[in-house]
């Protein structure tokens, strides 16, 4: 407020006076429009929530539009003998795969070729070899370098764009025994492309190999334990070998798995037509309530879009059906038997709904001119106004009490003045009437 007034003149507390005119003022002007306000953001925050569910909806319709949504398969193993199969082999199996029954046997595992150089007495000080050794076209001068200085050098050619697939390390046998071993990171017979200096410093530790193995009876190699194209959409990860033992892997759709998918689109849905649903419902007194969109037409439009989106589809027949209030129910059993009946026919069916279910919902959360959006920019305008006739509202109170206390002020100027001629008349009557007398 400035300066304080405290009513030395008339005795009155102009201050409180003045704090108390501007509550007055405010709760008759402001607190109006924080109320408004405070509604608008009520709206906007339940058009949040509307967006959120239905861009989960959408999530979930993406994850059923493509046919690869449907290609989940279980793999399972048995073994001809005692030994485990998951012992020899591991199976993961993605999109592209087809229900089959495979007979597999590893005879060999694929090994990553390893060198090893001769011995020397020190990892730290020179090795005393000469000439340069070359791996993958990069030479690599042994002159006056130790091991560590070696392993060093061709780590660092293991970088970038033209690494050599070639890792070094320095190996301690015992006191006095050190050797550089280098290892290709990639197993298989084709092993280290490596070129050894003159003085033959380097010789094999192991061998590379390559992967051997059968399936239906059909002889296999591979330069990796990791086989991604012997079985269309299967990855056989090679882990023993065990010439004598088969091991028999089934593949066959997960049905449950395509089910849950089915399940989480139905579970996105009722959620949205929930939450609406309770937005669109009066409280007891048949009034608008805490409900904040009650009454709102977009929200029952985008509900009746979606609705009649799903009606035109005719899903009953494959175990999704309607409730009395609007929500979705799968009959998971029924569902599992069109599939079974009638695979490529569901998948088609789903798909399609999919497809058209997304073409409505990117008009309602597309985020530039969706329909939520437009909605969600009109309330934030609303607010943005109410903010604006507020800060206007609160000047115009500020510069009505600036004006009252300059009242305040002069009118308690004036009134101290008097008091005091008043004080000045009664001490000059006093003395005249002591004269008198």
């Amino acid at each position: 407020m400035g300066v304080s007034l405290s009513g030395v003149g008339s005795g009155l507390d102009w201050q409180t006076m003045l704090q108390q005119l501007r509550k007055v003022e405010q709760n008759h002007f402001i607190k109006p429009l924080e109320e408004q306000k405070k509604r608008q953001e009520d709206i906007l925050s339940a058009w949040n929530t509307v967006s959120s569910k239905l861009s989960n909806l959408l999530t979930s319709v993406q994850n059923l539009k493509d046919v690869k949504a449907f290609d989940v398969f279980t793999a399972t193993m048995t073994s001809s003998s005692s030994v485990a199969p998951e012992s020899l082999l591991s199976v993961t199996v993605g999109s592209g795969a087809a229900k089959g029954r495979f007979d597999i046997q590893v005879t060999n595992l694929a090994k990553a070729e390893k060198l090893q150089s001769v011995a020397v007495s020190s990892a730290s000080q020179a090795t005393g070899w000469t000439g340069t050794i070359t791996i993958k076209g990069h030479e690599v001068t042994l002159d006056g370098k130790s091991l560590n200085d070696l392993r060093d050098e061709i780590n660092t050619l293991n970088r970038g764009s033209n690494a050599t697939g070639v890792m070094a390390s320095v190996l301690k046998v015992s006191d006095g025994d050190y050797r550089l071993i280098l290892t290709s990171e990639k197993e298989g017979a084709a092993g280290i492309p490596f070129t050894d200096a003159e003085g033959d410093y380097f010789s094999t530790l192991q061998a590379g190999q390559d992967a051997a193995f059968s399936i239906d009876g059909v002889a296999m190699t591979r330069s990796s334990n990791t086989v991604t194209d012997a079985i269309a959409g299967v990855t056989l990860q090679l882990r023993g070998k065990d010439a004598g033992t088969t091991v028999t892997l089934n593949i066959n759709r997960d049905e449950k798995a395509v089910t849950g998918k089915i399940q989480s689109f139905v579970d996105a849905y009722n959620g949205f037509v929930q939450y609406v649903n309770q937005q669109l419902t009066a409280n007891e007194a048949g009034k608008k309530g805490g409900n904040v969109l009650f009454g709102d037409v977009q929200l029952r439009s985008i509900k009746n879009r979606l609705q009649t989106a799903l009606l035109d589809q005719e899903l009953a027949s494959y175990g999704v059906t309607f409730s009395r209030e609007g929500t979705l129910k799968l009959d998971a059993e029924k569902f599992q038997e069109t599939l079974a009946q009638d695979f490529s026919g569901t998948l088609s069916k789903f798909n399609d709904m999919a497809q058209n279910l997304q073409s409505v919902l990117n008009t309602l959360t597309d985020s530039v001119n969706g329909t939520v959006a437009n909605q969600k920019r009109s309330v934030q305008g609303k607010i943005d106004k109410l903010e604006d006739r507020m800060e206007t509202m609160e000047k115009r109170i500020d510069a009505g009490m600036e004006r009252l206390k300059a009242q305040f002020i002069a009118m308690d100027n004036a009134m101290n003045t008097m008091n005091n001629q008043m004080s000045s008349l009664s001490q000059l009557f006093s003395s005249f009437l002591r004269t008198s007398s």
